[in-house]
């Protein structure tokens, strides 16, 4: 294990723990999408200033390769589950190019409100937004590529959103999916650390056993599969399968 990403965390806590002494409801257990919505809705004005704290582990590095391990070509379409304030949306649009379409989907009207800021300062005219649940989104077809970042934990039905999501993909195209997951080989202290660091974002030990990677390979050909901060968080990637020969 890196000796440093304890340490990393703690200071990564302090600057979490301060917005979270100013909130008085703590995260229940288990989130539905009503009180993940609540949670993100009131999260949404400090969020982006919490989350720069998360660069000390990381956070520009993972978004980065998580988008370009989609390998997106100019025009594709690709869609970002769980957007939220929209860490990925300008990748996205920039791998995909003025010919191209990105769409994120955010249960939270405030995180959106903060995505669609953020897409006027960068200009990102192929960026389109989606207010609404991930379960009942209809993807559009055929997809260049489905990404999802530190959203899917909060998906009890996760599987049926991945088997839908490259049912749309264009055959052989990539769905990524990342977030957390717990250290298989960090002390029991970092782990406690790790889930009261991220208690704010709604993730609690009861996400332990959250595991949407599984559904990715499931339903998709395995294409690679990383972790890094010591296996705190993990990054999948797989492919749709290939074209059906044509019937002789």
């Amino acid at each position: 294990m890196n000796r440093t990403a304890p340490l990393l965390l703690a200071a990564a806590a302090g600057v979490v723990l301060a917005w979270r002494r100013g909130r008085h409801a703590a995260a229940p257990p288990t989130l539905g999408p009503d009180a993940v919505r609540a949670l993100y809705d009131r999260a949404a004005p400090t969020y982006d200033l919490v989350a720069a704290a998360y660069a000390l582990v990381g956070a520009d590095r993972f978004h980065r390769r998580a988008v370009e391990a989609l390998a997106l070509r100019p025009g594709d379409t690709v869609v970002d589950l769980a957007c939220g304030t929209g860490a990925n949306l300008g990748r996205l649009a920039r791998a995909v190019g003025p010919t191209g379409r990105v769409v994120g989907v955010d249960l939270s009207p405030e995180m959106l409100a903060r995505a669609r800021r953020r897409v006027g300062r960068g200009g990102w005219a192929t960026v389109e937004l989606v207010e609404g649940d991930v379960r009942q989104f209809a993807f559009p077809a055929p997809l260049g590529g489905v990404v999802s970042t530190y959203g899917l934990e909060f998906v009890p039905e996760h599987d049926a959103v991945v088997e839908r999501a490259v049912a749309a993909l264009a055959p052989g195209r990539r769905i990524v999916v990342g977030g957390l997951r717990r250290p298989a080989r960090w002390p029991e202290w970092a782990v406690r650390l790790g889930a009261l660091v991220n208690r704010p974002f709604g993730v609690t030990r009861a996400s332990e056993g959250v595991r949407p990677w599984r559904s990715v390979f499931r339903h998709a050909r395995q294409v690679a599969y990383e972790e890094t901060l010591g296996g705190a968080v993990y990054l999948a990637v797989a492919a749709a399968p290939p074209a059906a020969p044509p019937a002789p």
